[in-house]
């Protein structure tokens, strides 16, 4: 283990919710920027949420291919990571002042290895700026998790934060530690009741990552 694991809970919608993160005490709280996802949310809606959160939580802005003016606008609402799925463009990060988190849709480990390559070759500016990778399923949002089978640990990226997403839950969190040895498990899905994030699922998730600590 690379010590403590910390914890992401993704996609508040809800003021509410900030009380359950500062409650059990989770390290990151994410945003979701995209209209696509039934997570989506707006910026004044997230910075008030924000405004409830623990100082000592991360804000991460989560966005799929962003261009320049939602970087900008993402950069002065008080976000600490800008996260980024899809396309990256170097030129639109060159200014970027938060860290930036790539995150990468793979099938299995051989899937991502080829990515992490291809963002290295075809990216080289953001890739060199990128403080975390996050290693997610190949439909973001889906809940499901990609093929954990025959693979262990992820690929050395020495700076860079190793983030395990995709599918995880209270049930399975345990498996993907040890497989992988993260440094930060990311949940959404599994976390939510009928209408939003659950304060008791977040602290069963919460309670079964303490268990790899």
């Amino acid at each position: 283990m690379n010590g403590k694991v910390k914890i992401k809970i993704c996609g508040l919608t809800r003021t509410e919710e900030a009380r359950y993160l500062n409650e059990t005490g989770v390290d990151y709280a994410g945003f979701v920027f995209y209209e696509k996802s039934k997570r989506n949310i707006n910026i004044d809606r997230a910075v008030e949420i924000m405004s409830e959160l623990d100082k000592g939580i991360k804000r991460v802005a989560v966005t799929v291919s962003p261009d320049p003016a939602l970087i900008e606008i993402i950069e002065n609402s008080g976000f600490d990571i800008i996260q980024i799925h899809g396309d990256i463009t170097d030129s639109y990060l060159n200014d970027c002042s938060i860290p930036i988190w790539r995150a990468l849709n793979v099938s299995d480990m051989n899937d991502l290895y080829q990515e992490l390559r291809f963002f290295e070759l075809n990216n080289p500016a953001t890739y060199n700026r990128t403080t975390g990778i996050v290693i997610d399923a190949p439909a973001y949002g889906s809940g499901k998790t990609f093929s954990w089978d025959g693979k262990t640990g992820f690929p050395d990226n020495p700076g860079k934060q190793m983030i395990l997403a995709g599918g995880l839950n209270a049930c399975n969190v345990m498996e993907g530690i040890r497989l992988f040895d993260p440094d930060i498990v990311d949940v959404s899905s599994s976390v939510e009741g009928i209408n939003g994030k659950s304060f008791e699922k977040i602290r069963e998730f919460v309670n079964a990552v303490g268990i790899m600590r």
